[in-house]
């Protein structure tokens, strides 16, 4: 029997927009199981945050099946969806900040949603404290948000999306404001909490770099999932002597790189990726 914590089958996504219809999603299929992280990639436009919002139930699908953790979203009968998400469900956006209160402490924010939720205060602060253990923020624990870098920031979103124990964590270009290294320290500890503490994760990014760090990288587009982009474009290059590359510009134009590009030693070779902001 799978162990399938999100089941999404044959979705189609229809928004409208006046008199015009515009197909978000085109029959997508998706089975991600317990513990695993799932990375879905695309450019802007693609239909990466309409899965997203599906999936999340934060909108419902024009037409198709969404179940997660057992529960069918999409059933006539229905389903409370404010408990099954609270139990369930967490969410971390690129916007980190709305996952937090500016004014509380650290170990606040994390407690907040289980105070809400009726969480004891010995269990609230136990939770909270393991939380903050596990992504490095211990010594932060009574610092307020504004103090905090934006790496710290982002960690302790983490914390507040985790506070409840769910199940899946939805992820929503979660490192967009960082920088190269700050956005794969979270990607490697997203990656650590799936492995060691059978959370499963779906980040949405642009980021093939990043997404790397994932067990499993899906290509949208157009509303559909396509084969990996990096398998349909491939060519033999010759690397000059003072290290010069000239790559295909289909290739570049593929990966949206324009301009100067950071260059990244990994295990099977070297990684060439679009710039970020500096001062992320």
């Amino acid at each position: 029997m799978s162990d399938a914590v999100v089941r999404v089958e044959n979705v189609i996504k229809i928004h409208k927009q006046g008199a015009l219809e515009v197909v978000a999603l085109q029959g997508v299929d998706l089975e991600v199981d317990r513990g695993e992280f799932v990375a879905i990639v695309g450019r802007s436009g693609s239909g990466k945050s309409s899965l997203l919002q599906v999936i999340g139930g934060m909108d419902q699908p024009s037409a198709g099946k969404v179940a997660v953790a057992g529960s069918d979203l999409t059933s006539p009968m229905g389903t409370d969806l404010l408990t099954h998400f609270r139990r369930n469900v967490g969410f971390l956006w690129q916007d980190f900040t709305r996952n937090l209160v500016p004014y509380l402490k650290a170990l606040q924010n994390v407690e907040l949603p289980m105070l809400l939720a009726g969480v004891g205060g010995k269990r609230r602060r136990r939770r909270a404290e393991a939380l903050l253990d596990v992504t490095d923020l211990r010594n932060r624990t009574y610092a307020k948000v504004n103090v905090l870098s934006g790496g710290e920031q982002q960690r302790l979103a983490l914390c507040v999306a985790l506070a409840l124990g769910p199940r899946l964590l939805l992820a929503d270009e979660p490192t967009g404001e960082l920088d190269t290294e700050r956005s794969l320290q979270v990607y490697d500890l997203l990656r650590r909490l799936c492995q060691e503490g059978g959370l499963t994760v779906i980040a949405v990014t642009h980021d093939v770099a990043l997404a790397s760090r994932a067990d499993r990288v899906l290509h949208l587009q157009d509303g559909q999932f396509r084969p990996d982009r990096r398998a349909r474009i491939k060519r033999v290059v010759d690397v000059g002597r003072d290290g010069t590359v000239n790559l295909p510009t289909e290739l570049l134009a593929e990966a949206m790189i324009a301009g100067s590009v950071v260059a990244e030693l990994v295990e099977d070779g070297i990684l060439l990726n679009r710039r970020q902001s500096e001062d992320a």
